[in-house]
């Protein structure tokens, strides 16, 4: 490595780390001045709050990291400038990309660094802060996958079940209907209602179970039991007290899992899909962000000090923010696919920053 690679280093570095101290000690006051409240309406005790701040300190290193990186890349290139340090360099032989890409691989790495710890340490840290808060200081159950009155479930054999009630404890469901349809899956087949089920030595006992036959005419026979035996494999008790969790508490494995676990079982998982590439473009983030920072903090130090440096970062970082948040939106809502969605404000950005790069956006 060139000396001037390792002093542009050590400058980027030097305010890359001072800005994240920085903003995870506001992060922490700000996240305790909102969460103060709940502590005393629930009566938490000093422990519960320390262990909750603690493990909210990886997110908010996570979460705060592309806006630091953004003020590292504009304030060293606008320092170097501002010295004349940059004049010199160019004067050398050396263009702005060359001059910007120790920034450039050290923002790489710390992407690198991001991604594993949105696989690992992320999401151990969300799901044990939400476990605190909701378990141990609110004193309350996480809720479950699916709602105790009125859902739709999908069994193992395809049929498709609507359930009035289910009671977790006693693993008992009430007023329900079974829809069994053909291989194109626009013609039902056959439709059974049940009163009540109780899951009894492996198996759903049904009380008051009619079974309706269709016929291709419109036609249908009828069957009654008083009491019938389905398998237990068909309809999973443990599957109604699968908790709900939140995008943020799996990693990329996991929420792939929990995609293809809603479709399976006939609900819309097109939130968990946006969320998915949202989770994977994050990371990336930093990556974009020196590509537009350093041409910005050249410019900026022929405007004026650190303080325009910082207000351009954080124009910059607002408008990347918006895009980025409208696109997570509209993907989740099913207005754009998901994989565009989570991607579509770093191809703008990272277009633009490229350009000013290689001084074609002048």
């Amino acid at each position: 490595m060139k000396i001037i690679d390792r002093y542009i280093l050590a400058e980027f570095f030097r305010i890359f780390l001072l800005a994240l101290a920085t903003l995870a000690v506001f992060y922490e006051m700000v996240v305790f001045l909102d969460m103060v409240g709940y502590f005393v309406k629930f009566g938490a005790t000093a422990d519960e709050i320390a262990r909750y701040m603690i493990f909210k300190l990886p997110m908010a290193i996570f979460h705060l990291t592309p806006i630091c990186i953004l003020l590292a890349a504009l304030l060293t290139s606008a320092t170097l400038s501002r010295h004349a340090e940059m004049t010199a360099m160019k004067g050398a032989g050396l263009s702005t990309f060359r001059i910007a890409a120790p920034v450039l691989i050290a923002s790489a790495a710390v992407s690198g660094l991001m991604f594993l710890d949105s696989e690992y340490l992320f999401p151990l840290s969300a799901r044990e802060t939400n476990r605190i808060y909701i378990e141990e200081i609110k004193g309350q159950a996480r809720k479950s996958l699916f709602a105790n009155e009125g859902f739709w479930y999908t069994g193992d054999d395809g049929a498709v079940w609507n359930i009035g009630h289910v009671d977790l404890a006693r693993r008992r469901m009430s007023d329900l209907s079974i829809f069994r349809f053909d291989e194109t899956g626009h013609r039902i087949l056959r439709r059974a209602t049940a009163r009540e089920g109780t899951m009894v030595d492996g198996a759903w006992v049904f009380s008051g179970y009619v079974e309706r036959t269709f016929g291709h005419d419109g036609t249908f026979t009828e069957e009654r039991w008083d009491k019938k035996e389905v398998p237990l494999t068909l309809v999973e008790s443990e599957d109604f007290n699968k908790v709900a969790l939140d995008p943020e508490e799996m990693n990329l494995a996991q929420m792939n899992e929990y995609v293809n676990d809603l479709k399976a079982k006939g609900y819309d998982a097109t939130r968990y899909q946006a969320e998915m590439h949202a989770k994977l473009a994050f990371p990336l983030i930093s990556l974009v962000m020196p590509l537009i920072a350093f041409p910005m903090g050249i410019r900026s130090s022929r405007s004026g000090g650190a303080l325009v440096g910082v207000g351009f970062a954080l124009v910059i970082g607002a408008l990347f923010w918006f895009l980025f948040s409208m696109g997570v939106a509209m993907g989740r809502a099913g207005r754009l696919p998901p994989e565009f969605s989570a991607y579509g404000a770093h191809l703008v950005f990272a277009s633009w920053g490229l350009l000013m790069l290689t001084g074609k956006g002048r």
